[in-house]
C-alpha cells in the first residue's frame, strides 16, 4: 500500500510523462513534406522544425496536452452529429529542388471535423486567454478547403470554431477567401523549399544516409 507521500509522487511522474518530450519513433519524414498547420502560423518556425531545431519548452508542451485533450473531447462529442474527426489531407505541387533534387512539394493537413452529408468541415482552435479567431486559423482551414475540393473534386463550406479565454467563437471561412488564402499557401511553401534546399547545399551532407531526401528528427 502506497504512503500519501508515495502516492502523490507517483500521480505527478504519470502526469508529468504525459507532457515530456519522446523520441521521434516513426519513419523518417521527407524534407520536401510540410505542415500546413506551420506554414500558417510561421514559415521560419516549420524550417526551423523540417532541422531539428525546434525545442519545445514545457509550457509548450502543457499548451499541446491541453489543446488536444479537448479536441479530442470535442470529436467523440460530434460523432454522434455524424461528424468524422481527424481527416488527414495530402496534396502534391510542382517545384524542382537545385539541390536535393526532389521534383514537388507535399503539403499535409487533418480536418479536426469533416461532415460529409452537409458538407461542412470545422477547425478547432482553444486558447486559455484569448477568444480572438486569428488570420492564420482562417488560413489554416481554407487550405484544408482548398485541398479537400482539388483532391475530391468537391465544395466544403468551413468554419473556425475557437474555445477561447472566457467564450466560443465562431467564423465562417467563405470561398471568396480561399483562393487568396491558398495562393499565400503555395507562396509560403515555395519559400520553405528553396531556403531549406540552400541550407543543405551548403551543409554538403544534408542527411542521414545521403540524397534519400530523409531528415529524422
Amino acid at each position: 500500500m502506497l504512503e500519501n507521500g508515495e502516492r502523490k509522487d507517483d500521480i505527478y511522474h504519470i502526469f508529468k510523462s504525459l507532457i515530456e518530450p519522446r523520441e521521434y519513433k516513426g519513419k523518417p519524414i521527407p524534407l520536401n513534406r510540410f505542415s500546413i498547420g506551420s506554414l500558417s502560423f510561421d514559415v521560419e518556425k516549420e524550417i526551423q522544425r523540417k532541422l531539428g531545431l525546434v525545442e519545445e519548452t514545457t509550457k509548450d508542451r502543457l499548451n499541446m496536452f491541453r489543446g488536444t485533450a479537448l479536441h479530442t473531447y470535442i470529436q467523440d462529442m460530434v460523432k454522434t452529429y455524424g461528424f468524422e474527426a481527424e481527416k488527414r489531407l495530402y496534396l502534391t505541387i510542382p517545384f524542382q529542388w537545385d539541390y536535393m533534387g526532389f521534383s514537388d512539394i507535399t503539403l499535409v493537413g487533418v480536418i479536426d471535423l469533416l461532415h460529409r452529408g452537409r458538407k461542412e468541415m470545422v477547425e478547432l482552435k482553444s486558447s486559455t486567454s484569448s477568444d480572438k479567431i486569428e488570420d492564420y486559423h482562417k488560413m489554416q482551414l481554407a487550405s484544408y478547403m482548398k485541398m479537400y475540393s482539388e483532391k475530391y473534386g468537391e465544395r466544403f463550406h468551413g468554419t473556425v470554431v475557437k474555445f477561447g479565454g472566457s467564450d466560443v467563437t465562431a467564423e465562417e471561412v467563405g470561398w471568396d477567401q480561399v483562393e487568396g488564402y491558398w495562393s499565400e499557401i503555395i507562396k509560403r511553401s515555395i519559400y520553405c523549399a528553396k531556403k531549406l534546399d540552400k541550407i543543405m547545399s551548403e551543409k554538403d551532407s544534408p542527411v542521414e544516409g545521403g540524397k534519400d531526401g530523409l531528415y529524422s528528427f
